[in-house]
Order: C-alpha cells, then structure tokens, then sequence
C-alpha cells in the first residue's frame, strides 16, 4: 500500500487524466444465445449472471473484461483471458489503448463503475445497462507503473480475502451440518415409544389464492416465505394484510398449534418445510401456496412441533412422495399418511429444552461468523476504493491529446528519476 502511495505522490503529485473508455477499448455485445450452451462445451459462455456456461464454438481470442446487460447491474464482472463466447446481453471491454492495463481496469470497474451508473441513471435503480454507459465511463488513467502496483496489491488482497472467507463459510458449514445431525438423533426414538400416522392427529387444509389487487390491507396474512424462513413463527413475524370474507376467514383461521408446510416449489427440496404458529392472533389466515395442519388432539406440543419436522426421515419421506410435473408439489393427505413417533409430553419438553439451547447456541455462531465475513468483504472494498481513488487532473474529464502530453511528462519524470 505504501509504494502505491509512493509512485502516486512521485509520478503523478497533480492528479491523474480520465478518459473516457470508448478512447481506450472495443465495447460490445455478443452474439450467442443460452440455448447455445452445453453442459461439456470447451469453452466458457458468459451469460447475464456471476454463473459461467460453456460452449461448442468461441467468438473472441482475448484479454477483457466481461458485464451483463441485465441483472446484477454494477455488481458482476469476469476477468477473461483467451477463448470465449458471450451472450447477446453480455458486453465485452477489450483494451486497445497501451496506456491501460486491462486487470487494472476490471479492479477500477468493479470499485466505480456502479456508482457512476447509479449518478447517471434517470431513476433510482438501473434495470439494464446501454453501451453509452459504458462508453462514457471516465476511467483514471496513472502511469503503467502504478497500475501495475496497484494490481499486484488487489490480487494479493483478493486471494487472501478468498481464503479467509471459505476458511470461515466452511466453519459456519460444519457447525450447521452439526446442529442437524443431533437434533435428529434427540428426534430418533426406539421401537418402545408409540408411533401415530399424522393424519390420526391433524386435519389438514390448502391456504387462501386472491388476486393481487386484494393485498396491502385487512388482516394478517401468512406467506409462503414466512413458513419457509421460520422455523416458528410468532405474531411480530407476521407483516403481510390480505381482505378476506367472514367465510374465508373461518375455514382458513390459523391459531396456537397450527403447522404450516410449503405446499409446491420448483424444486422438491423447498417443500414440505414447515413453521408452526406459537402465538394466538385474534385473526390471521394463511396462503395458497402451503398446508395447514389443524391439531384434533394434544398429542404434539406446538414446541415441539417446531422441531419434530426436520428429521432426516420426514424430509426423506417428502422429497420422495411429492408429485412433479412442471413443479414439485405435495398434498396434505400425502403428509398425513407419514407415520411419526409421539412421545410423552415430558420427553417431548425435555427435548424442547436441549434444542433451544443447542439452537441459541448456534445461532450465536450464525450471527457471528457471517458477520465476520461481511466485515472481511468490507474491508477489502474499502482498501480497493482507497487505492483506486484519484484527483484528476485540472478537475475536468481530459481529451486524448491533453492525455498524451501528461504522458509524455510523467515519461519525462521518470527519465530524470532513472
């Protein structure tokens, strides 16, 4: 850091020229479209996301730096050096201009380029990114020199930020995979604890499909990312309103004890996974997209409800049972023809008991260790921005002949220093 720092204040003590980048690459799009792709192609297709595809046949020989057109806007760049194809909606910036080195412009693109589109979008946020935009991309131009250091730097602090941040992803992998494996053993009974098919012990019944125009305002209403994201929910996890007749509102009531299970997907993976509701709202009804399981006895604790579902052999029983045509889906008498050990309610507390702790325990971990890699993520875009920050030069964008003549008086800086 201090050498950049060095050669900024020796090569260039007035500030550095911005150029625009149409000075000094090719922009364009590709030609490809993603049905093009195949799963063993020798090539990579770059398409409009951080995921790489390959292909059969490339279009471009080259060093450039790769951004799609659409989605993740300011955020995804690929570095890419030789053979590849791109998609229609992805752009290449192929450096022609020998006054840039083309890994120096990735890390300066990846630390301004967002903010730049942000400034000059019409609204707050940017859908899809135009070739003026990236054309119009004033872009600080040092002496080779210091772009180099300054590359050498960056790609140091990004290989150590990438172990550092897998070191700890791989942590918070391994706590989780444990947490998993002993909650299902406290959830694994022998043959000696009586056994009771979930539909001896729960009605169950298919949630509320209205029109969008419906929402926004009446009562509090479930959705399937609150049955998916909580394991149980309570009344202040509930924030969506819904109208909904007295009718609807009767049939569709969720209460104290109720379990509420994803009911289709995209995937079977995502179904099945349930939150059970642990406080009494006087009214609340839930969505189409999930199940509700309605207690007919006390045999299950709501407590214990919350836990009893993610067993190794309920999910394994779910993913295996649910019916796909173009989504995953599953029906409440499906759930209820699973067979599942009841234990006593003192068992069952105990059990309670152990989980909440072991979970609190966890969830200390889950709060820290992503924290940790948030802070580490941070760090280095502040130590990226500060390097790639500039003054420009006379505070004005400079023309390709001013930029030349500043060129030819750094050249002569260095002259006289050597």
């Amino acid at each position: 850091m201090s050498n950049v720092i060095e050669l900024i204040n020796d090569l260039c003590p007035d500030g550095v020229p911005f150029v625009e980048l149409e000075n000094m690459a090719e922009i364009g799009t590709g030609s490809s479209d993603r049905k093009d792709a195949t799963e063993d192609g020798q090539y990579p297709f770059y398409v409009r996301s951080r995921e790489v595809f390959r292909i059969d046949k490339y279009e471009y020989d080259e060093t450039a730096i790769v951004i799609p057109g659409e989605g993740g806007i300011g955020e995804i760049f690929h570095f890419v050096t030789g053979k590849y194809a791109l998609h229609q909606r992805a752009y290449r910036i192929h450096v022609i201009d020998e006054r840039l080195d083309p890994k120096y412009l990735y890390y300066y693109m990846f630390s301004q380029f967002k903010a730049f589109i942000v400034k000059k979008a019409v609204s707050a946020t940017v859908t899809s990114i135009r070739k003026p935009m990236i054309q119009r991309f004033p872009v600080a131009v040092p002496p080779l020199e210091v772009q180099r250091e300054i590359v050498r730097v960056l790609d140091s602090f990004t290989l150590l930020t990438a172990e550092l941040t897998a070191e700890l992803t791989a942590e918070l992998t391994a706590r989780q995979k444990q947490y998993d494996f002993y909650r299902n053993q406290l959830l694994t009974f022998d043959a000696g604890i009586q056994y009771k098919k979930l539909g001896e012990i729960f009605d169950f019944r298919n949630g509320l499909s209205k029109g969008k125009e419906f929402f926004g305002r009446g009562i509090p209403f479930v959705r399937y990312t609150d049955v998916y994201n909580h394991r149980a929910l309570r009344e202040k996890d509930i924030t969506a309103l819904v109208e909904c007749t007295d009718d609807e509102m009767k049939k569709l009531k969720v209460s104290r004890g109720d379990v509420l299970f994803t009911r289709t997907s995209e995937t079977a993976d995502d179904i099945g996974w349930s939150s059970v509701m642990l406080d009494e709202l006087e009214e609340c009804v839930f969505n189409g997209f999930t199940i509700k399981a309605t207690p007919k006895t006390d045999d299950l604790l709501p407590e214990y409800c919350a836990y009893c579902f993610s067993t190794y052999s309920f999910r394994d029983y779910v993913t295996k049972k649910c019916a796909f045509t173009t989504r995953a889906s599953l029906t409440g008498s499906t759930i209820a023809d699973f067979t599942m050990a009841v234990p006593s309610h003192d068992v069952q507390r105990k059990i309670v008991s152990v989980l909440d702790n072991f979970e609190q325990i966890c969830n200390d971990l889950s709060i820290g260790l992503p924290a940790e890699i948030e802070a580490r993520q941070k760090q280095y875009e502040f130590y990226r921005d500060l390097l790639l920050t500039f003054a420009e030069t006379n505070g004005s964008l400079v023309t390709d002949r001013q930029t030349d003549r500043q060129t030819d008086r750094q050249t002569d800086r260095q002259t006289d220093r050597a």
